[in-house]
């Protein structure tokens, strides 16, 4: 068929990228599941927003108005579709009982549409004007851009999201997903305001702006611990470089146990000691810190650029929260007292204060460590 042809030719790039990234999402699914559900998502929404437009050109040819408008529907239904899957992708929560409300417009948005078929409503919508020629031509009133201003209210959304990344911890994010979100931003105003909008390169920028993002959130999943949620030992070697000067407290975090549990309840509920032990680490940790795991029950806290009071109340907070737990962790912790202290003798000092309050606790517990 003449459409599926001009569809491959139009579109060969975005049918390798959505190859690439079905075959990743899929593959990737239960390590990563909301990435690649919304991945998969984006680009099923990509391809069939392509192949509307495909026939809906095509259909514009031959002159049949009122399958070119059912076409035409989709393609506007589906570019707002594609934007706010894209800030499902970037990272959004959607935890909160009332993030349903975020997808009202697009419910709006296609009602408003499908009033294109009701005869004196049309006019003000969208519709195809069948010609002499056994053509059809676009026509419509205001609303016709009721998909670019929802489109535009989820973009600035979308930015306002990349902003909120852009702190210490997740830079790298905010920046990339800022990025993708002026690639998409460039691309709707391109289809709007350039060459009468007969432009469609949306589909393919919201594709590779998705796989960018993807690829990128796949990197940051690999500097990870997957069984706490704190960033990985080899993370933290990195980290330790990068930052050194900067770091102005370190804190040393030890459980206590660990070893009675494995051997008493199995290691699935000594893995969940670690998992509850590094929640309340992390939930203590203000913007301006990195928790690690680097290996067994040790975690540790790099402050930078924080005061004393900052980490001290980092840690009354982390003893708040594991006294409502069934668990112990020793801490120890150490400000830098001058610049000329490396990272690495800073974490000596907090290991040596973690030790201390470990002695101390198996000398008040009654519990013999041997047994630990």
């Amino acid at each position: 068929m003449e459409w599926f042809e001009s569809f491959i030719v139009t579109n060969f790039v975005l049918l390798c990228i959505a190859l690439v990234m079905l075959i990743n999402s899929i593959q990737r699914y239960k390590q990563h599941p909301e990435i690649s559900k919304y991945s998969i998502w984006i680009i099923c929404c990509t391809i069939v927003l392509a192949i509307s437009v495909t026939i809906e050109e095509y259909l514009k040819t031959v002159g049949n108005a009122n399958l070119t408008l059912v076409f035409a529907i989709i393609g506007y239904t589906l570019r707002p579709v594609c934007i706010y899957l894209f800030i499902l992708l970037s990272g959004q929560s959607t935890k909160n009982k009332w993030f349903f409300l975020t997808a009202i417009p697009l419910v709006v948005n296609f009602l408003i549409y499908c009033l294109g078929f009701i005869p004196g409503v049309r006019e003000y919508i969208v519709f195809f004007r069948s010609n002499s020629d056994g053509t059809c031509t676009f026509d419509g009133g205001p609303l016709r851009f009721t998909s670019h201003i929802i489109a535009a209210g989820y973009l600035i959304w979308l930015i306002y999201l990349s902003f909120s990344m852009l702190k210490l911890k997740h830079l790298m994010r905010g920046l990339t997903n800022l990025g993708c979100a002026l690639f998409v931003i460039t691309a709707v105003v391109i289809e709007t305001f350039f060459n009468g909008g007969d432009i469609h390169i949306l589909n393919s920028t919201i594709a590779v702006s998705a796989l960018v993002y993807y690829l990128y959130l796949y990197i940051e999943k690999t500097q990870i611990d997957t069984l706490t949620g704190a960033f990985n030992r080899e993370t933290y070697y990195i980290d330790i470089r990068k930052m050194d000067k900067s770091i102005t407290g370190v804190i040393q975090f030890d459980m206590n146990g660990l070893k009675y549990i494995n051997d008493n309840f199995g290691h699935f509920e000594g893995d969940r000691a670690l998992a509850k032990i590094a929640d309340c680490i992390i939930k203590s940790a203000t913007s301006k810190m990195y928790v690690y795991r680097l290996g067994g029950d040790e975690f540790l806290l790099l402050a930078v650029n924080s005061t004393k009071e900052e980490v001290s109340s980092t840690i009354v907070k982390f003893q708040n929260l594991i006294s409502e737990t069934e668990y112990h962790c020793s801490v120890g912790y150490y400000i830098r007292s001058n610049q000329e202290e490396s990272a690495e003798e800073m974490m000596k000092k907090a290991e040596k204060e973690m030790y201390l309050d470990k002695e101390r606790f198996y000398k008040t517990s009654k519990i013999e460590r041997r047994k630990q």
